[in-house]
């Protein structure tokens, strides 16, 4: 049997990009989860972001798309397309899990929760063509996970990736990980994690945990010291709380990270908005001087990068400015996004009613007002604006030339390094897409 796995592109109708510079998880994943479970399958993957994937020409018995919110229109013209054509078609991910019903009028079957413990069984009835309208796949602990397949690629990328656990302890109303995962957390055998990554032949990585250290400490501590212990000259960059910098661990924590070759970590700040921040149910995971936090993961070698959203319903117009203030005063970057509501979360429950009536998921996207605003001066179009703006002049040369000396030489050279990937493209990206903007405009 011939199974195809899609990763769908983002952007408003499914525009095709350039893409990330990392390969995509979920099918380099599934893609090893096959050869364990079923070896004789053939295995294609395409990243429809890189390169272009034409349904009509898509030599396969069964293709597989894994749908985040934003990218659920352009998987369910393409699914339809390839159904038209007498193709089966799989769906999973956390836009499936969240909205099934609508899922499923796009696909021979779908996937509800993690895919261990029935993919075996959905591709042998794929193979039969008798395929289950839904397969739920449970969430299984997670020794002996197969190791990702990184060579069927027909695009290169600079980045690979690894996972260490799934879930998070935090529950805040914006994110639905907590119930996409189950509810727990669990984590991975830390041998299996190192003989991984050490296996592997990229030296650059993304760890995909949601937590890349507050899930559990005291095993974090332990599974960085021994990738501290085995592995040479890899690097990885990861998202993280701070009120783990407030543990009584934590200068061993940070001391691991580092030599484990962790060299930047998005932190979620979230917001500068005390309301904000309430309705996001985030202030737990602040700890008790975020801003000193900042400094401490820095003084340790780590690049430090806020995670914010921006333009939520209690959000007001100086919170924008706000935002470049802080970063001016902390030397640091900031990623700032829409806030969204996304299905599934408890904000989208807070904001169904606000929601702007006619949009379709691709506007979900971190980049549109999707909801309306009580105060006036929030408008959608000022909203819209003000994030381009201020994403701009957060990356402009200065700025971050001005924040690359506040990492401790304890991380040199690769922090620094890291530091200056991640931001110089951005800068270059958000200028360039404010120009477009601006010219549409006129």
């Amino acid at each position: 049997m011939k199974l195809t796995l899609v990763s769908p592109p983002f952007g408003e109708k499914g525009q095709k990009s350039k893409g990330l510079p990392i390969a995509p998880p979920v099918l380099e994943y599934l893609a090893g989860l096959t050869l364990q479970v079923r070896p004789g399958v053939d295995i294609a993957l395409v990243d429809a972001n890189k390169e272009v994937f034409d349904p009509e020409l898509a030599d396969a018995d069964l293709v597989g798309f894994t749908v985040l919110t934003p990218q659920a229109p352009w998987v369910y013209r393409t699914a339809d397309r390839l159904r038209a054509m007498g193709k089966q078609v799989v769906l999973g991910g956390i836009h499936v899990s969240a909205l099934p019903d609508e899922a499923a009028l796009h696909a021979d079957a779908i996937v509800l929760g993690e895919a261990e413990e029935i993919w075996g069984e959905l591709l042998d009835d794929a193979a039969r063509r008798s395929l289950k309208p839904v397969y739920r796949g449970g969430f299984p602990e997670l020794m002996g996970l197969p190791r990702p397949v990184t060579t069927l690629w027909k695009t290169n990328y600079v980045y690979g990736y690894f996972q260490t656990s799934r879930g998070c302890p935090h529950r805040c109303t914006f994110c639905s990980v907590h119930e996409f995962f189950g509810g727990r957390v669990r984590t991975r055998p830390i041998d299996e994690v190192v003989a991984e990554i050490a296996e592997s032949k990229r030296r650059l990585f993304w760890g995909i945990d949601d937590n890349v250290w507050g899930v559990n400490v005291n095993y974090t501590i332990d599974l960085y010291r021994e990738m501290g212990n085995t592995l040479r000259g890899k690097s990885w960059f990861g998202s993280g709380d701070l009120v783990s910098v407030d543990h009584p661990r934590s200068e061993e924590l940070l001391t691991n990270a580092r030599r484990a070759g962790l060299t930047a970590v998005l932190v979620g700040w979230e917001s500068n908005n005390i309301g904000s921040l309430e309705e996001y149910k985030a202030t737990s995971k602040q700890g008790r001087q975020r801003r000193d936090a900042i400094k401490k993961i820095r003084d340790h070698g780590i690049e430090v990068m806020l995670f914010m959203m921006i333009g939520g319903r209690q959000d007001r117009r100086e919170d924008y400015e706000g935002i470049l203030k802080l970063c001016d005063e902390l030397k640091v970057s900031a990623h700032p996004v829409m806030t969204t509501p996304f299905p599934g979360t408890e904000l989208y429950e807070i904001y169904r009613p606000h929601l702007l009536p006619g949009l379709d998921w691709d506007m979900f996207d971190g980049n549109h007002a999707v909801f309306t605003h009580d105060d006036p001066a929030m408008s959608v179009e000022f909203r819209e604006d003000a994030i381009v703006r201020l994403r701009a002049e957060l990356f402009t040369l200065p700025r971050i030339l001005s924040r690359i000396p506040q990492i401790s030489w304890r991380g040199f050279p690769m922090s620094h390094i890291t530091s200056w990937m991640i931001q110089y493209p951005q800068g270059r990206a958000f200028k360039q897409f404010a120009r477009e903007r601006a010219l549409l405009g006129t």
